[in-house]
């Protein structure tokens, strides 16, 4: 229950708002008891042979009319107060999910599964709609109203207040039976629900693949069995509860059960006047239906328990401290002090110290897994060092604010991701205020302005869902011109024209050429060609620096250059002969 409680914190207005709805709800349910107390005067007069005018039934016609109107009206206002505090809490905690993945290490957003932070941001936060707009207002409002109505009954006839309630007890059973079996199978229901969700994703990622090799969804045997085993733990869930639901939703309900017959004992040995016998019936009747709600409820707890605590859970993951400089540096020089990192227990960086300095080309090159990227990524603060220091400018980035080392960095990362919208506004995404003169003149630097003008709609063209309607060397392009756009004084480009042809590389490096004056720049490459005029090339090694200097240096001192430098001078041979054979 404290899981549940602490959603409503992140309602601005919670007291406010769910004060008014309770208060709309119960009056609403009482406005829907009093028509029966009405026909309990009208049966009265036929009993005691009053006289019945025709302006007399017209008039309680006119009352009960009006008191469902009011009933009507009062309860859309609890309704429209329960669901604005439902909507402003989720706005909130979705909020606050943003805020934490965005203040959290990326090794420890990777520990969770694409599936499973898509359940917590848009399912799980969903679902807790439920409780906000529904269990605690209408919960606590049928409570209320059904408390007002028992204490009326016990002050007509103690003995007619319990033969009501009694349906109580049994009506209940089948419900706490119902949340018992909920907590063994909540579960596997839980797991089976991720796995899906999880294979889903990973399914429609691997739609190309699944194509070229003819994978069709019966081969597929990880997707489907995910799926089947979700059914049938969701079946099997609700066959169990479609029992107890039957019982509960029959026996609640039926206040006369036991008042009926007992009552008509208690009026015929003289015991209860008519009167008190009607209203009782009557009042036990209008009893039924706020019962029943107040109940149907308690099943949902301990399943809205279980995604609060999931909720909850990321909300306590570790975050990296933010910094509390937000003053400039003086310069741009970029140092690593005998610099360590691990992946949870591996060691992936070893006592690594280099300078990039202001206003020239550092290269970082090695095999794949060096940790080059790691390097350009603990830069940027994706996560924070083990040991040792990486200073801008003299002060650690770990003093920095994350807006100042933002401000300080424009980051192109191998992996480009581009938002479904359109051209104009993912290279506008470097700095908001540009105008789009300024993001064309970009794009021209980034030799991207031509192809952008032979799509559909040239720069309104929308790319789509991670700018899967672009070339991986267009969406390459577009990320150079994002980042040349924010004119950070720091750029680091992480393997950023891998995917480009080698005539548009050339025509980038130019245009990058030009644009690193005065700034310092931090390239980590896989074609060696493209750095050997850099002024600092690092050779890592496993996580350790194996040798540094120019180009030509480390041919003269380094084996290990050399080699790799001898592979990529015969791939780019036999790249010319291949062209030459097919002529």
């Amino acid at each position: 229950m404290k899981e549940l409680m602490s959603v409503y914190s992140y309602a601005k207005h919670f007291k406010k708002d769910m004060y008014k709805a309770i208060g709309f709800l119960t009056a609403s349910i009482i406005l829907g008891v009093i028509p029966y107390y009405i026909i309990y005067h009208i049966i009265m007069r036929f009993t005691e042979e009053q006289a019945m005018s025709v302006l007399y039934l017209c008039s309680m016609a006119g009352l009960i009319l009006i008191c469902l109107l009011l009933r009507t009206h009062t309860q859309y206002a609890g309704l429209s107060a329960s669901h604005h505090l439902a909507y402003d809490t989720l706005m909130g905690m979705r909020k606050r999910v943003a805020d934490k993945l965005r203040m959290m290490p990326m090794g420890s957003i990777k520990k969770h599964s694409t599936g499973s932070l898509k359940k917590n941001f848009v399912e799980n936060i969903e679902d807790m709609e439920i409780i906000l707009a529904h269990a605690m207002p209408e919960g606590i409002s049928n409570l209320l109203t059904s408390l007002i109505i028992a204490l009326t009954l016990f002050v007509l006839d103690w003995r007619m207040a319990l033969l009501a309630l009694a349906v109580f007890p049994i009506g209940i059973l089948p419900v706490l039976l119902m949340i018992r079996d909920a907590s063994t199978r909540m579960g596997p229901y839980y797991q089976s629900s991720k796995e899906m969700n999880e294979n889903i994703i990973e399914y429609i990622s691997g739609m190309e693949v699944i194509k070229v090799f003819n994978q069709t969804t019966s081969s597929f045997k990880k997707y489907m069995t995910s799926v089947d085993n979700y059914k049938t733990s969701t079946l099997d869930w609700f066959k169990v509860s479609w029992t107890h639901m039957t019982v509960y939703s029959i026996v609640l309900p039926s206040t006369l059960l036991f008042l009926l017959p007992f009552g008509t004992m208690f009026y015929m040995d003289g015991t209860l006047t008519l009167g008190t016998f009607v209203l009782c019936i009557l009042l036990a009747m209008s009893m039924g239906l706020p019962l029943m709600r107040l109940v149907e409820f308690l099943p949902i707890f301990p399943n809205l328990q279980q995604k609060a605590q999931k909720i909850e859970q990321l909300f306590d993951e570790e975050e990296m401290v933010d910094g509390h400089s937000h003053a400039a540096p003086q310069h741009y020089s970029v140092s690593f002090q005998n610099v360590a990192f691990a992946y949870d227990d591996k060691e992936a960086i070893h006592d690594v110290s280099f300078t990039a300095r202001e206003n020239t080309v550092t290269a970082l090159i090695g095999e794949s897994g060096a940790g080059k990227s790691t390097l350009a990524k603990l830069l940027v603060r994706f996560w924070d060092i083990k040991r040792g220091e990486i200073r801008i400018g003299g002060i650690n980035v770990k003093d920095m604010t994350f807006e100042t080392l933002m401000n300080s960095i424009s980051y192109v990362s191998q992996d480009i991701f581009l938002f479904n919208t359109s051209i104009m506004e993912n290279i506008r995404m470097g700095r908001p205020d540009a105008s789009d003169e300024e993001v064309m003149e970009m794009a021209k630097l980034a030799q991207c302005h031509n192809f952008i003008l032979n799509t559909e709609h040239g720069y309104h063209t929308v790319v789509g869902d991670g700018g899967d309607k672009l070339s991986g060397g267009q969406r390459q392009r577009i990320a150079i011109a994002r980042a040349m756009l924010k004119n950070a004084p720091i750029i680091v480009l992480d393997e950023a024209t891998s995917a480009t042809d080698p005539e548009n590389e050339d025509k980038i490096q130019l245009a990058l050429s030009g644009l690193i004056q005065g700034k310092t720049l931090i390239v980590i490459a896989h074609r060696l060609s493209t750095i050997v005029d850099a002024n600092n090339i690092i050779l890592l090694d496993k996580g350790q620096i194996s040798a540094q200097g120019t180009h030509h240096e480390l041919l003269a001192l380094s084996p290990l250059y050399q080699k790799m430098w001898q592979a990529h001078a015969e791939s780019m041979n036999w790249d010319i002969a291949t062209k030459e054979g097919s002529n």
